[in-house]
């Protein structure tokens, strides 16, 4: 292999990842809507299209490790692919929770309480888009800043997710239901406050691909280490 065909190569994964992004953030995107509109349809469209996740996922893994099998990459093209691999990771992740999210909207029966649950749902799932766009788009433009921004972008959500826990754990009278719809909410309301989590640990790999920093914690000796320029 060339080097002009090993960057060729890595400009096609860069391509294919923010692909990948795109079709993870449709999915979310879609399997909230299922759930708060209580659309089969849309909920098995987004399981239908898991494959499509999964099988870009494994290409990206593929080409990622004969990219490194042929040239060895150092520094910033051996962090590229190392953040490649790791991000279509996360995505085939939220994929794969934008799928729970839509099994449970085709089970999830609509109650009188649900509104002021459904209204905290509403808001998880935008903000959590909010940060997953705002994650791709950190890769896009190898943006570290807004990279490591993404916690705090993610911080409301976990609050949400408290208060509908805690909202389940002692209900109001007229909100009162079923432990079966109850847990719907809960696993609903863990898999969307995932979906940012993941986020969120992408970004953080993410600001290595672009400083070649990563946490000290990941190393026996050195934590300032550095991985080239």
């Amino acid at each position: 292999m060339t080097r002009q065909s090993f960057h060729e190569g890595l400009k096609q994964l860069n391509e294919e990842i923010l692909r990948m992004g795109s079709m993870v953030v449709e999915a979310v995107d879609l399997s909230t809507q299922s759930l708060f509109k209580g659309d089969r349809s849309l909920a098995n469209a987004v399981i239908a299209g898991d494959d499509d996740i999964n099988e870009l996922n494994l290409w990206i893994e593929g080409k990622c490790l004969s990219l490194q099998a042929q040239q060895q990459p150092v520094a910033r093209d051996l962090r590229l692919l190392h953040t490649c691999l790791l991000v279509s990771l996360h995505l085939e992740r939220i994929g794969d929770l934008a799928v729970n999210i839509s099994k449970i909207a085709k089970r999830l029966e609509r109650t009188s309480g649900a509104e002021p649950y459904m209204e905290l749902l509403r808001k998880m799932s935008a903000q959590a888009l909010e940060v997953l766009r705002q994650g791709i788009k950190s890769f896009a433009d190898r943006d570290a800043r807004l990279a490591n921004s993404l916690a705090e972008i993610d911080e409301p959500i976990d609050e949400m997710y408290k208060e509908i826990l805690g909202r389940l754990l002692h209900p109001k009278e007229e909100e009162a239901s079923s432990a079966e719809w109850a847990t719907h909410i809960a696993l609903a309301s863990r898999y969307i406050e995932r979906i940012a989590d993941q986020v969120v640990d992408m970004g953080e790999r993410i600001d290595f691909l672009v400083t070649g920093h990563l946490d000290g914690k990941y190393f026996d000796n050195d934590p300032d280490q550095r991985f080239g320029e």
